[in-house]
């Protein structure tokens, strides 16, 4: 009865996490046929800041989805506000990387909750409240387009979407706010350095998503960077399917391996889900690229279609790769946060080498492509020394 109970939740986090990225991919849409190149590529650049940051919320999410109670709010305030810090310290030298300084510092004053909301739905996974998590992702997305219309009557181009993005994080909130008193009289049961480590690991995994963006926005320049941010958003769709894959399985697995059952059904049934679910929008981009790109954006970028079967490519690779690092880290086996952000620090690092080789667009591609795909074997030599026996776990950190 357990069993059911988890996978029936287990179902509900994906399809809601599916449904909440259709609405993000709806908002892509919009915003390529409402913006320019040179706007698009702008707040391309804003939603790679924002992710990359997102990287603290996602450790904290990951962190308090395997505490006994609580919800971190306090700790997830701390750290937020020294987030926060960093990004107005940032902010006036922000506009060569394509961002207007003006938005960095609006979203570092909204940062802090967006850590206390990465919390939160830890907590909401933890105890079993699909829906509130659900319904907090579904808040965020359908907001964010239902007030970009209203906005751009206000608020030049970008800006409207930029402001439309940080309110409806704000409003998700008290969707998935716990029910009781945040943490009260619970003790901190994640070490600080664990906690270091899930955030590290997460930054990489967003360096990996989004820092090619960013990257292409100082080598290529506004109007070269517009259609590469374009296929680069569109290309994430095969991410975000497989990451409701992981979303999912994570508290799963660290249920099961809190009871010391085998884990390795749920590692093969993610992987399998993975490619079920990522392979299928991953084999559209790179076969009809032209018609998808069409789809998207009509006729408002040009040169998205060439650079998409690349940009697919790479990004199913990283989600393949992503799933079983994923396993491996809600699995509790030792020292899994160091091995976890050691394959994806690789990689990234991978990328940041190869991406200066390339100063225009498709070469470009092909060089993010190849620092995205290298999680895998990176993600493959971390389980080198171990046996899949490792996998049946009795304590975890």
């Amino acid at each position: 009865m357990n069993e059911r109970r988890e996978s029936t939740q287990g179902l509900l986090t994906v399809a809601a996490i599916l449904l909440s990225s259709a609405l993000n991919y709806g908002f892509t849409l919009l915003l390529g046929r409402w913006l320019d190149a040179a706007q698009y590529g702008a707040f391309a650049s804003f939603t790679s800041l924002f992710m990359l940051s997102a990287a603290l919320p996602v450790a904290f999410q990951q962190a308090t989805s395997r505490r006994p109670a609580g919800a971190n709010t306090r700790a997830a305030l701390r750290a937020g506000g020294l987030l926060s810090l960093l990004l107005l310290a940032l902010a006036p030298f922000a506009r060569p990387a394509g961002l207007e300084p003006a938005w960095v510092a609006a979203f570092a004053l909204t940062v802090a909750p967006l850590v206390v909301l990465g919390a939160w739905r830890g907590a909401a996974q933890r105890d079993g409240r699909t829906v509130a998590f659900g319904l907090s992702l579904l808040v965020e997305h359908g907001l964010k387009i239902a007030l970009t219309l209203p906005l751009l009557s206000v608020l030049p181009g970008a800006a409207a979407a930029v402001a439309a993005t940080l309110l409806g994080m704000l409003l998700a909130l008290p969707v998935v706010r716990p029910a009781r008193p945040a943490g009260a009289g619970v003790p901190e049961d994640t070490p600080a350095e664990g906690k270091r480590l899930l955030a590290l690991g997460a930054a990489a995994q967003s360096g990996l998503l989004y820092g090619s963006v960013l990257m292409a926005g100082a080598l290529l320049g506004p109007g070269g960077s517009g259609p590469f941010a374009a296929a680069a958003t569109l290309a994430r769709l095969v991410f975000f399917a497989g990451w409701a894959v992981q979303v999912a399985a994570f508290p799963l697995v660290a249920r099961r391996a809190a009871r010391g059952e085998p884990l390795r059904p749920l590692l093969l049934g993610a992987l399998g889900a993975t490619l079920l679910v990522a392979g299928l929008p991953a084999a559209l981009l790179m076969a009809a690229p032209d018609w998808c790109a069409r789809l998207a954006f009509g006729g408002a970028l040009s040169g998205v279609s060439a650079l998409l079967p690349v940009a697919a490519l790479g990004t199913f690779l990283l989600t393949v790769a992503g799933t079983v690092l994923n396993h491996r880290l809600a699995s509790g086996v030792a020292g899994a946060p160091w091995f976890t952000a050691r394959a994806y620090l690789l990689a990234c690092g991978a990328l940041l080498l190869a991406m200066p080789f390339g100063r225009q667009p498709a070469p470009l591609m092909l060089l993010a492509a190849l620092g995205q795909g290298s999680l895998l074997l990176f993600a493959a030599s971390s389980f080198a020394p171990h046996s899949w026996r490792s996998f049946r776990v009795v304590s975890r950190v």
